[in-house]
């Protein structure tokens, strides 16, 4: 692979990035420094030398480091060619927002409709499914406030001041008066509300609008925990079978050891749990052990049950989930429905 002079690659000026983080900047050229730059840029030949294609962030943090020269791929590529390059790169990345990658979609979509006439032929082209496309594309009807709010999909933990995007996105489903939408996510990010306990503030603001924000949250917020299961759990933890349950994402803090918390299908909530320890481990570390703990008799049930809950595919065995272990504190039946 060519080792090309970076005095002579130029940024690209059609490049349609939404912003770069000042801070994943100086991480990505501190780890450069110490590791060199592991992946080529793509570059296409210009007047004066070569523009940059895809890589924008490693040119911008190899220029940061210092580096004379730096390996690439050279390719011709029209106009069109490299902002469509660029869109699908954003797309794709880990480290932006949904509303970010909502808006590399909607101008992909824009930019070529021949090519991308439908969510489905983007979803189709970056491999992932159309309703996260959707998703995606859905928190754009929200306030540009709100959008700003909102905190990179793929994080173990929201950021202070931020939202995760499904509570967004719920905001969006359920809550239609957009000073309304604004001043729910606002509460919810400044005041750290965790996911599940979020949509329960959305959807008591969403049944009386006209009540004060803050009656709603301290309801939700003084009331003890809840962890939801399927209904076959329910006999399964009644009957000491499962002492454990899994859960991935972002995990409420006030379920921690020694806590008393709600075990709930949907909204009636059967027993009173107290949780005997929490442990974070992959999913590729899970033993038949765990497996009975949670209520299933080998480790392949385990997976199905895992695949069944949270969608097929959905066994990543690099994931990181929380190993949630409890025992019953007292016996309560469901509540019946109104």
């Amino acid at each position: 692979m060519p080792e090309v002079d970076l005095a002579i690659i130029h940024p690209n000026k059609l490049n349609p990035r939404l912003e770069i983080s000042i801070k994943e900047l100086n991480e990505l050229a501190e780890s450069i420094r110490k590791k060199g730059l592991l992946q080529p840029l793509i570059v296409r030949p210009s007047k004066d030398g070569y523009e940059v294609v895809v890589g924008e962030r490693r040119y911008r943090a190899c220029q940061q480091v210092g580096l004379k020269q730096v390996s690439a791929i050279i390719r011709d590529y029209t106009d069109e060619e490299v902002i469509e390059l660029n869109l699908i790169e954003n797309i794709q990345r880990q480290d932006l927002s949904a509303v970010e990658k909502a808006k590399a979609c909607k101008l992909l979509r824009d930019r070529f409709p021949a090519r991308y006439p439908t969510w489905k032929k983007i979803a189709d082209f970056i491999g992932v499914d159309v309703d996260t496309v959707k998703s995606w594309v859905k928190t754009l009807d929200l306030p540009e406030e709100v959008q700003k709010l909102v905190a990179p999909r793929d994080m173990q933990r929201v950021p202070e001041g931020k939202i995760d995007y499904k509570t967004a996105i719920h905001v969006a489903d359920r809550i239609e008066e957009p000073e309304l939408q604004t001043k729910v996510a606002k509460e919810i990010a400044e005041r750290r509300i965790p996911h599940r306990a979020a949509i329960r503030v959305i959807e008591e603001v969403a049944e009386e609008p006209e009540r004060p924000i803050e009656e709603a949250i301290k309801e939700v917020v003084e009331a003890p925990p809840e962890m939801a299961f399927r209904l076959a759990h329910m006999g399964t933890i009644l009957n000491g079978l499962q002492t454990q349950t899994s859960k991935r994402g972002i995990l409420d803090p006030k379920i921690k050891v020694g806590a008393i918390v709600h075990a709930s299908i949907w909204e009636p909530h059967f027993a009173d749990l107290r949780i005997t320890s929490i442990e974070h481990k992959k999913l590729r570390d899970f033993l038949e052990l765990d497996a009975k703990r949670e209520g299933e008799k080998t480790l392949e049930d385990f997976k199905k049950s895992w695949e069944s809950e949270h969608g097929k595919g959905s066994w990543d065995p690099d994931e990181w989930v929380y190993i949630i272990e409890f025992e019953v504190v007292k016996d309560q039946q469901p509540k019946e429905s109104p």
